[in-house]
């Protein structure tokens, strides 16, 4: 059933041809009618092998020319210059623009922005109609072409065999003078816009002239063309062979064009556009058929092969004229034969051209970066690769040499000095090195070399492949599995080594000496699960090591205490005898005579726990004798627990100890009891136990930080931050010491105590307030930035980490001792919220240059150094901490607004000082930095964090500042209240610089945060710089620095 006409596509105007309207020439010129919009942006050029343009181009309107070209629409400032009739180029700016920058001055900043964005958006528009345009105009177009090829070929089914020549012919004709016609009326009815341009040759199609001779080449054809038309059904001849023509003929109609240049003129409505008056005729000869093809064809002696043939000739020279491709197209489809089918070969996709060059980057700047960030990564390994399913017998692949390619983020040849022996040794082991490096996923047995090593993976050689030091000399090993194919443990990165793996082993003292023994599994507790005749000291573990005796079995593998069993070990001393019950001590008879009770029957342990029963009564002065052995006279052996990369020395007798030789310790002394009526101990004596139990110094507690000479006290006022129940006896000896030197003192435990002792500070007394070491909750503390500006001291008593100790400096294990350590003691954040940098530019430069200008006079004093730091001799005690990236936004803003910068906005030249300033001095995390991420929290004067923190849970900053920037800069706000507080023995204060000190959310802010001390504007922060440091909050004190 035939489909039904469409009406509307005999209504328009369309033809079957393209009308897609010719380029102008090279030499044609335009009026600038008027210029809409300018842009910054990065323009790619029309030739790729060029770089792209970064400036301003103009949105301009030619008289005569469409708005929707996109590529001849914008315009740089070049294209408004026109030479003199000499040739030479006029100085100045050009009329055309200097009207553009009067209308710009004259709308203002506002309104011009306004202004240029609607004219963008009506371009984008133009372009879109465009578009939609021309769709709906191709689709009708194939339409129309889709009702011709079923017209033909129904007029072709019922031609009959005698008039079969003669209606071709006629079809041939009257189709060559008809399409021509059309296409040129169409290109006369565009032309009246724009002159015409020389069109290039079609691109030729290579199944065109497969398919067209394949086809009329077959001497089957003719036959079963005569079959066809004696019948009177329909069929599907021609259908193929009109789908391929018609889009030969849309391939050779569309022929590309390059793109033109236009030159602008001044501002005129007089047409001035000037075209050449005279075609260029490019017509080509095609290149002929193979030689396949022509032995292809069939030399019958039919005449109606011969009039195939000839039709064929004529179809293949129609190709050469663009104007006859159409007509000729149209007459051999009616010839063709649906019975047969040639299929060409298909054709392949090729890639796109690489269009850059040679060369991998654009700039040298880019090229550093990337050699950079090579140096810093180390060679991937692929033998550390599991291969999963892997084929039996495949050949492992050998470890890769380094490259010099800094592209591939590989590094860089000569990137570490090597040294003779360094090589000498990787030569002498390099049969051995293969194996264990090649070989990481096999069950290969340990050398001979691996077997005293630390059975762990070495960190360096497992995650970057970067060790600095050969298999052989390396502590750790250098492969990923035991001999049974287990995995290894990775080391620790900073070096540490647990205490089982070290020369002198330490054995787990739960294990050893716990009921139930140790919770943990031997694999993962740091101690060994054996007895190594290695203890740790329980008092102070990084100092000295006990021995024991080697054949003492654990308390929970023990099936009977036989009596001369004893354990030769020290335990931990226990503060008061009474709370512990009778089985955990040893009874003093035994120890010190026979007792009368058997071991089964006494109520006390009839071996050396470690703690012994009091003595009973009359028996008071008396001492816990040692036991009786026969090596009493031999002391007990110590040894120091040393960094486990140097040599431990230990005594001579306990590196080769002998079978015979038990070393057994003295035992420790019983804990002198007070007899009824004795007398008791005086306040002075318990003053100074405590003082020495706790290390206490009251003239150094209570000494104030702004006396230049000698001591000055401060008010004798306490105030304790220690937990009633958990703190309970340290609570009651500070409290005692404390009333002892006649403190006033409170605590948290009474209430309205922290309200009266902030009352009578900020009455203009002083204070000290102590705090337990494990208390952290600073923020939580109400009002305490207030408290920090006024004369009080913070001091953290307990069991916490030396106050010289600095986990960013040195990768030993901490030293941990009870005393007292000062927190919160001078200096601090000033935090710089991103509002500032928005809103006021200007004053932000200026608090920058005012505190750099403070680190350059601390440079020129001899202050105390501040090892580690950027500023090396500069005793900083003051950190500016601003958004994170700060170079990058910098960079970016200028660069976005780069007129504005050119033009010489005051705002703008400050953002663009202020990335000058903080990139020649360095005082900042730079734009694109190559070192890795320091562990030195407060390297940099001024504090601005990498992505990778600031992307991190709980900131998320950039995650945040796109939806709410509000939101952001509290993430922001939080991190450096928590660094500060985690920072709080080197800065007291946190300072916040905001554009509004009194709005409503700065009050939140201190509620949540309160360890903020002051919020003030950016001109009070100037003001503060500009202050001498004695007399300003942000103290810097030279005064105390020699010059």
């Amino acid at each position: 059933m035939s489909p039904q006409p469409d009406t509307d596509l005999d209504a328009d105007d369309i033809s079957i041809t393209s009308t897609a309207e010719g380029e102008p020439t090279d030499d044609a010129v335009y009026a600038v009618e008027e210029i809409l919009a300018e842009k910054w942006d990065i323009w790619d050029d029309e030739d790729p092998c060029q770089p792209p343009f970064h400036g301003t181009k103009y949105l301009t309107k030619w008289d005569g020319y469409p708005l929707h070209d996109l590529i001849g629409t914008w315009e740089p400032l070049s294209a408004f210059i026109i030479p003199d009739d000499d040739g030479n180029t006029p100085s100045g700016t050009p009329p055309l623009l200097q009207t553009w920058h009067d209308r710009k001055k004259s709308m203002g900043e506002p309104h011009f922005h306004r202004y240029c964005r609607k004219n963008i958006d009506d371009f984008h528009a133009a372009i879109e109609a465009a578009e939609t345009a021309r769709a709906v105009r191709k689709a009708k177009r194939d339409k129309k072409r889709q009702r011709l090829a079923l017209s033909n070929k129904r007029s072709a089914l019922f031609v009959s065999d005698s008039e079969d020549e003669d209606g071709l012919a006629a079809s041939n004709r009257s189709q060559k003078q008809n399409l021509p016609q059309a296409a040129a009326g169409t290109r006369s009815s565009s032309s009246a816009k724009q002159p015409q341009t020389a069109r290039k040759l079609p691109l030729v199609q290579p199944d065109l002239s497969s398919a067209s001779e394949a086809d009329l080449t077959d001497d089957s054809m003719m036959a079963e063309l005569g079959e066809i038309s004696k019948k009177t059904t329909h069929s599907s001849i021609g259908t193929k062979g009109s789908a391929n023509d018609g889009q030969s003929r849309r391939n050779s109609l569309q022929s590309p064009c390059s793109p033109t240049k236009r030159t602008a003129a001044p501002v005129s409505k007089e047409p001035v556009a000037k075209a050449n008056q005279t075609k260029q005729a490019t017509n080509k000869e095609l290149q002929k058929p193979s030689q396949p093809l022509k032995d292809a064809v069939s030399q019958s002696i039919k005449p109606a092969t011969a009039a195939l043939a000839r039709a064929s000739d004529t179809s293949i020279a129609s190709v050469e004229r663009p104007a006859n491709s159409a007509g000729q197209g149209n007459a051999n489809k009616a010839k063709r034969s649906g019975a047969i089918k040639v299929v060409n070969q298909p054709k392949v996709q090729l890639r796109s051209e690489w269009t850059k060059g040679q060369k991998a980057f654009s700039t040298l700047h880019f090229r550093a970066i990337a050699q950079k960030r090579s140096r810093a990564e180390g060679t991937p390994d692929p033998a550390a690769l599991e291969i999963v399913n892997d084929p039996s017998g495949t050949i492992r692949p050998k470890p890769p040499f380094p490259r010099d390619d800094p592209y591939a983020r590989r590094e860089v040849g000569q990137s570490r000095t090597k040294s003779p022996e360094r090589d000498d040794a990787r030569r002498g082991s390099r049969s051995e090195l293969s194996t264990s490096e090649i070989l990481t996923d096999e069950n290969v047995p340990l050398a001979p070399w691996e077997v005293d090593k630390i059975p762990q993976v070495c960190p360096e050689w497992r995650l970057s492949n970067n060790c600095s030091k050969p298999a052989q000399t390396c502590i750790f090993l250098h492969r990923n599995r035991d001999p049974d194919g287990n995995d290894y443990p990775v080391g620790h990165a900073g070096g540490f080594i647990p205490p089982k793996y070290r020369r002198l082993p330490l054995t787990c003292v739960h294990w050893l000496y716990g009921k139930t023994g140790c919770f943990k599994p031997a694999d993962k507790c740091l101690f060994a699960h054996r007895n190594t005749g290695w203890v740790p000291n329980e008092n102070h573990s990084s100092e000295s090591a006990t021995r024991i005796d080697k054949n003492i079995k654990p308390i929970c593998e023990r099936k009977a205490k036989p009596h001369n069993e004893r354990k030769k070990g020290l335990l931990k001393s226990v503060k008061s005898v009474d709370r512990l019950a009778p089985q955990d001590l040893t009874c003093w008879y035994w120890a010190n005579d026979i007792c009368r009770n058997t071991a089964e029957k006494c109520q006390f342990q009839h071996y050396d726990t470690g703690i012994p029963a009091r003595p009973p009564h009359g028996h008071a002065r008396s001492s816990y004798r040692p036991l009786p052995d026969s090596s009493n006279d031999m002391s007990t052996d110590k040894a120091t627990m040393q960094d486990s990369r140097a040599t431990v020395e230990a005594p001579e007798e306990t590196l080769v100890p002998t079978n015979d030789y038990v070393p057994h310790p003295k035992s420790p002394e019983a804990v002198e009891t007070v007899e009824p009526g004795a007398l008791e101990a005086t306040c002075g004596k318990v003053l100074k136990r405590i003082d020495s139990v706790c290390d206490l110094n009251f003239e150094e507690l209570f000494g104030s930080n702004n006396c230049e000479r000698g001591i000055k006290l401060m008010d004798r006022r306490a105030f304790l931050v220690y937990h009633s129940e958990e703190h309970a006896e340290e609570l009651e000896l500070i409290t005692r010491w404390l009333l002892m030197h006649h403190v006033e003192v409170s605590g948290m435990h009474f209430p309205g105590g922290w309200a009266n002792f902030q009352q009578e500070i900020k009455s203009g007394g002083s204070g000290v307030i102590i705090v337990h070491a494990a208390f952290e909750y600073f923020t939580e503390l109400p009002g305490l930035g207030d408290i920090l500006q006024h004369e009080v001291r913070v001091c953290s008593l307990g069991v916490q980490e030396d106050i010289e100790y600095d986990p960013a400096l040195s990768l030993d294990p901490p030293v941990y001792g009870y005393g007292p350590v000062e927190i919160f003691p001078v200096g601090g954040f000033i935090y710089i919220t991103d509002e500032v940098f928005d809103k006021e530019p200007q004053l932000a430069l200026k608090i920058i240059e005012l505190f750099l200008a403070k680190v350059e006079k601390l440079k020129q004093l001899k202050g105390l150094p501040n090892p580690g730091r950027q500023v090396e001799t500069a005793n900083l005690l003051w950190r500016l901490c601003v958004r994170p990236e700060l170079m990058k936004y910098l960079i970016n803003y200028c660069e976005k607004y780069a007129d504005r910068v050119d033009s010489g906005d005051a705002e703008m030249q400050s953002r663009a000082r202020l990335y000058t300033l903080l990139s020649d001095t360095n005082y900042i995390e730079q734009d694109h930095p190559s070192e890795p991420l320091s562990r030195i929290l407060d390297n940099f004067p001024i504090l601005s964090e990498r992505r990778t923190i600031a992307d991190s849970e709980p900131v998320t900053y950039f995650k945040t500042v796109k939806r709410d920037p509000a939101a952001a800069n509290l993430a922001m706000m939080r991190y450096y209240a928590g660094l500060h507080v985690d920072m709080r023995r080197d800065y007291r204060h946190f300072y916040l610089v905001h554009t509004d000190p009194r709005a409503s959310v700065v009050q939140q802010w201190k509620e949540e945060m309160q360890t903020i001390g002051r919020v003030m504007s950016p001109r009070q922060c100037v003001q503060e710089l500009e202050k001498e440091s004695e007399g300003s909050m942000i103290d810097f004190y030279e005064r105390f620095m020699e010059e």
